[in-house]
């Protein structure tokens, strides 16, 4: 037993039986770690529990580096994903447009009438406007082309056409093409056509040998996700 009849009384417990109260706590409490110092000479009774300063400062620092280690593989990866989701995005407006050409689309309200004739749609890049590009439908109106339905688009938030070796954003046959490329898909066919010029009429096109390679990039990360258009006109990426 811990205590034996006979010792003095604890100041806490006052008149009690000090030794039944002690072992009744201790059974009742078998996970508490408390230290139970009683000195006989001088009836001082001490408590000892908790965790001392230099414990709460090496918990604190493993829970701070954890959460900056956590922290910095979240940002990562977000980065890492809006690159894709953009590329992603840029591959499906590709295919958009592909598909409204291949459709003969004239546009939601019929702005290539029936009596003209659908030159295409077509997308625009230019590797001086490094966060947005262009696309729309081009029509010939009397044997004059005209662009209708033009849309903007602009890349997520710290997304641009990789420009860490400046004009490399976009590359024809592995080789880099500084400017403006447009992407002409024509109604009806299975080609695709490349031009230097921002809007129609197209008359500057650009030798098409090899495929056409548009490269994204976050400001924070090296990682890149590329869109490749195929001269048949296969629109992939990764």
């Amino acid at each position: 037993p811990i205590f034996s009849s006979g010792f003095p009384d604890c100041p806490f417990l006052g008149r009690a039986a000090s030794p039944v109260v002690f072992n009744g706590i201790l059974k009742l409490m078998p996970s508490l770690s408390r230290t139970v110092n009683c000195q006989l000479s001088t009836v001082n009774c001490k408590v000892k529990q908790g965790f001392t300063l230099i414990e709460l400062l090496v918990v604190i620092t493993l829970f701070g580096i954890t959460s900056s280690l956590i922290t910095a593989s979240y940002t990562t990866f977000e980065k890492n994903q809006r690159i894709k989701n953009a590329a992603q995005t840029l591959k499906n407006d590709l295919r958009l447009v592909q598909n409204k050409a291949l459709a003969g689309d004239k546009g939601a309200n019929s702005e290539c009438s029936i009596g003209d004739t659908l030159a295409g749609w077509y997308v625009t890049f230019d590797t001086a406007q490094t966060s947005t590009y262009t696309y729309a439908m081009v029509c010939n109106i009397g044997g004059n082309e005209s662009r209708f339905i033009p849309k903007t688009v602009t890349y997520p938030s710290g997304v641009t056409l990789n420009n860490a070796v400046p004009n490399t954003g976009i590359k024809i046959g592995g080789s880099p093409r500084n400017g403006i490329v447009t992407i002409l898909f024509k109604p009806l066919a299975t080609d695709v056509a490349l031009y230097s010029n921002s809007a129609p009429p197209f008359t500057t096109p650009i030798t098409f040998t090899g495929n056409l390679e548009i490269e994204l990039k976050g400001g924070q990360t090296s990682n890149l996700s590329t869109v490749t258009v195929r001269t048949t006109g296969e629109v992939s990426g990764n």
